[in-house]
């Protein structure tokens, strides 16, 4: 889990995390983080990492905060993300991707519209490239 916020401003970290299968199935499961205060996030170019706890996941969930020092940033790149399933079954694409900002902060959060797959493609053990359309989340707030 990546999660940018500006200099100021407490990161709005989610209140579920996304749990996939040894079988590619993904399901989601409420966490809860441990607390960030005000002075880890006084600096910008600087990042961390919060420990949480994810209902019914024995693994600690983890989020890397990002502290930008502005929101002036896009993107340079997008993180492929790499999907099982067995054949027969309708891959379960995940509704967000990574990206990675040109002052090297990351976002877990952007949003994905994936292309139709056709039932032909997963219908026999194999691999297959599925496309998708991201679309960037607004700026985190402004500190007051």
């Amino acid at each position: 889990m990546h999660v940018p916020t500006l200099v100021g401003v407490l990161p709005k970290l989610p209140d579920t995390v996304e749990t996939v299968y040894a079988d590619g199935a993904r399901s989601r499961a409420p966490v809860t983080w441990q607390q960030v205060t005000p002075d880890q996030v006084e600096t910008g170019g600087t990042g961390f990492t919060v420990a949480g706890l994810a209902e019914g996941v024995r693994e600690p969930a983890q989020a890397t905060v990002y502290v930008r020092a502005t929101d002036a940033v896009t993107i340079t790149s997008i993180a492929e993300e790499a999907v099982t399933t067995r054949a027969g079954v309708a891959p379960v694409l995940p509704k967000t991707v990574v990206a990675t900002y040109n002052d090297g902060s990351k976002d877990s959060s952007v949003a994905v519209t994936w292309e139709a797959v056709d039932p032909e493609r997963y219908a026999e053990p194999g691999t297959f490239t599925v496309t998708g359309r991201w679309r960037a989340r607004p700026s985190p707030p402004r500190p007051p």
